[in-house]
This record gives C-alpha cells, sequence and structure tokens, in this order.
C-alpha cells in the first residue's frame, strides 16, 4: 500500500508548526488588546447553510457529501457563513456590538498549486451589530497592528467601497476582481467574452473614494495608521457576493498575492434571520502570513527542550525523573530520556541531533555527593554541580 497524503493536503512539521504557534499567539493578543473574543464552531455545517452565500464558482469549490442518515453536509469554506449561522442561533444570547475572531482550518476544492492548499487555516476577526465607519476602521487597525507586532513593516492596505460599483453587473465586477491574477488585459478581454462594454473597466479606475471611504481613511488616522499605508483602489472588489460596503486587501512588498481581505456584508446574516444585522470583518490566511514574516520574529521560539536529563540505568529512574520535575518547575523546557536500557552514548547522540544544548547525567557517584554533572553539547565541556546550581545556571541562559 502507497501511504500518502490526500492530493491538495500537507502535514505540518514541528519546525513548521512552531512557527504558526508563535503567529497565532501574537495574533490573539492583538484581537484581546482591541477586545475581540474568542468562537469556535463546527468544522461541518448543513450544505444548504453554505449553498448560494459565496458565488457561484465559490459553490462549486465547496466540499459536500451525504452523511449516514442522509444528510447533506458541506465542509466549512470560510468562518464567515458559520459565524452568522451562529449569530442567528444566539442572538438572544449576544451583547451587540459582538467582536470576536475566530482561527480555524477550512476547505476548498481548488486545484492545488504552490502555496495553495485544499485545507488551509483561516484567521478571521469580525464586529456584528453596528454599521459605522468607525467599526470598519477599527477591523484594518487591528490587522495593521498585527502585522507591525509581526515584525512585518512594509505593507499596503487597499480600500474600495462596493458603492463605486452599484451601476456595474455582479458578473463583470467578479471579472475585474481577477485583475492581480490575470492582469488589465486579461480582464479585457474577459469582460469582452462576457459581453462587456470596454467602457467599464476606465469608468470603474476614474471613480472618486465615497463619503463613507472619506470617514474610514481619516478614522484610521485617527488610529494611528500612517497616512502611507493605506490607499483607495478604485479596482478591488473582492469576489465574494455578500460583500455591501467597504471593502479590502492588504499586500506585501514581494510576497505573491494578498495576505487579508474582508469588507462589510450588511445583508449575510438576514438571510438567516429575515433582519438585517449588519456586520465587518477580515482575515489573514496563516500560510500566506507565515511566509511575509521575517524571520527574527521567530528567533527566540524555542525549537527544541534547552536541557535533556539522561537516564543512567533503570536503578536511577526516580532519581533523574526528580530532577526533571524540579527544573521543570522552574520553567526550564527539559526532556527525559525514555528508554533507561539505552546506553549514555545514545542518549547523548539524541540530544545532540535534536539541537538540545545540554545533558544532565546523573550517575551512582553523583547521587551519594547530591550532584549533577551538566554537559554543555556545543562546546563538549561539563561540570559538576548540585541540583540548586543547575537550576541556576540553566535559568541564566
Amino acid at each position: 500500500m502507497e501511504v500518502l497524503t490526500l492530493k491538495g493536503f500537507r502535514d505540518i512539521a514541528p519546525e513548521e508548526a512552531l512557527k504558526r504557534g508563535r503567529v497565532l499567539s501574537l495574533l490573539k493578543s492583538v484581537f484581546k488588546s482591541y477586545g475581540f473574543v474568542p468562537l469556535e464552531t463546527p468544522t461541518l455545517e448543513y450544505a444548504k447553510i453554505l449553498e448560494g452565500k459565496y458565488g457561484p464558482e465559490a459553490d462549486k469549490l465547496t466540499y459536500k457529501f451525504k452523511d449516514r442518515g442522509g444528510r447533506m453536509a458541506a465542509l466549512r469554506y470560510d468562518l464567515t457563513i458559520p459565524l452568522a449561522r451562529y449569530v442567528t442561533e444566539n442572538k438572544g444570547r449576544i451583547t451587540f456590538p459582538f467582536k470576536r475572531y475566530q482561527i480555524g482550518n477550512v476547505f476548498r476544492a481548488e486545484k492545488p498549486q504552490a502555496g495553495r492548499y485544499r485545507e488551509f487555516t483561516q484567521v478571521d476577526v469580525d464586529t456584528v451589530g453596528v454599521d459605522s465607519a468607525l467599526a470598519d476602521a477599527e477591523i484594518i487597525a487591528v490587522l495593521a497592528t498585527c502585522l507591525q507586532l509581526l515584525g512585518i513593516e512594509k505593507f499596503e492596505i487597499r480600500l474600495n467601497d462596493r458603492a463605486v460599483f452599484q451601476e456595474i453587473p455582479v458578473p463583470a465586477i467578479r471579472i475585474l476582481d481577477k485583475m492581480d491574477k490575470i492582469g488589465r488585459a486579461g480582464v479585457e478581454r474577459e469582460l469582452a467574452q462576457a459581453g462587456f462594454g470596454k467602457e467599464i473597466l476606465p469608468r470603474s479606475a476614474g471613480r472618486k473614494p465615497t463619503a463613507r471611504l472619506k470617514e474610514i481613511f481619516l478614522a484610521l488616522e485617527y488610529f494611528g495608521l500612517d497616512k502611507k499605508s493605506f490607499r483607495f483602489d478604485p479596482l478591488l472588489a473582492r469576489g465574494l457576493d455578500y460583500y455591501t460596503g467597504m471593502i479590502y486587501e492588504i499586500v506585501v512588498p514581494e510576497t505573491s498575492g494578498s495576505i487579508s481581505g474582508g469588507g462589510r456584508y450588511n445583508n449575510l446574516i438576514g438571510t438567516f434571520t429575515g433582519e438585517g444585522i449588519p456586520a465587518v470583518g477580515g482575515s489573514f490566511g496563516l500560510d500566506r502570513l507565515a511566509v511575509a514574516v521575517p524571520e527574527k520574529t521567530f528567533e527566540n521560539i524555542p525549537f527544541q527542550p534547552q536541557v535533556l536529563v539522561t537516564v543512567f540505568d533503570s536503578g536511577l529512574i526516580q532519581s533523574s525523573l526528580t530532577v526533571y520535575s524540579l527544573l521543570q518547575a522552574q520553567g526550564i523546557e527539559v526532556e527525559i530520556y525514555l528508554d533507561p536500557n539505552a546506553k549514555l552514548d545514545k542518549q547523548l547522540k539524541y540530544a545532540d541531533r535534536k539541537g538540545i544544548p545540554y545533558a544532565v547525567i546523573l550517575g551512582p557517584q553523583d547521587l551519594k555527593d547530591k550532584k549533577v554533572i551538566l554537559k554543555d553539547l556545543g562546546n563538549r565541556t561539563q561540570q559538576r554541580v548540585t541540583v540548586e546550581q543547575l537550576s541556576n545556571i540553566l535559568s541564566s541562559r
């Protein structure tokens, strides 16, 4: 049997998972500082919940299947529709404005290519229940703060308003949304093939910011954003059908595509509730975001324990575990070797291969003397110290 992952899916190795964990930890700290609370929703939804919310192209990319009870189910395509469903089910218990963030895997049956997978992690931040330029601007400010904390110094926020496209048919808007992917010539060609006049592109490009966008720009300055970090982009369309107002994308120089996108969607939740509940939000794709994060942000991640406690023989397991527990209680990243029958040389080679810089050796004579050997595997030096001294030495390094 050939053992492989499914096409479009992949494993995330420990080194990469640690980097992603650092990114997510920093993002969560920003979300909480702005008053957003976490939410988790199921990976599976009823297919009818997702169908018809994104547009015909996106509907084709949704994973759907019949469960054992004969019900049509679907893997979530994004985190926004599940949020809308959650608000609908729980609106009597929610305090509005409801400010939530969510981190979770989503699934799209796209053609796999470099950097694009059929399962990926999305990071969403949304405000539900208020329609104001201030709420729009806060979402942008949150995302900009995230990038700054991650050490991404150069980024550009492109903003537009769906009101700019009021006179343009939805199919033409979807074609305009492909500008970054197929270029101006490609957009002109597809517009012509779809039967739209050539004037749509220059007419859209010549539009001015709406009054709402001007309010948002001013609020962004009040939030402390540099005026050079954001701009009006009259051709920015965002392909999903549910956007109704402000839309945005964030791009980073020398990074393919946008690393964040979103906007205002005042009618989406109403498709479930029958009443208008305004909302605005944005999201990061974790893969693209992590690529844009500079290496200096990951410098202090403990990719491996600081020290390995070896086990001299099976008779010294308890003593070795005592040292291990004491170091762990001091907040020191420590690992204990799990095979007491392994030779000491094999244990030290294990530490060396994993990049663990120190090893603790506790032999019978060391136990009598109430001392241990601290071995520096990098410098090939060692010293004999008390357990108290051991803790102090490791804590200072």
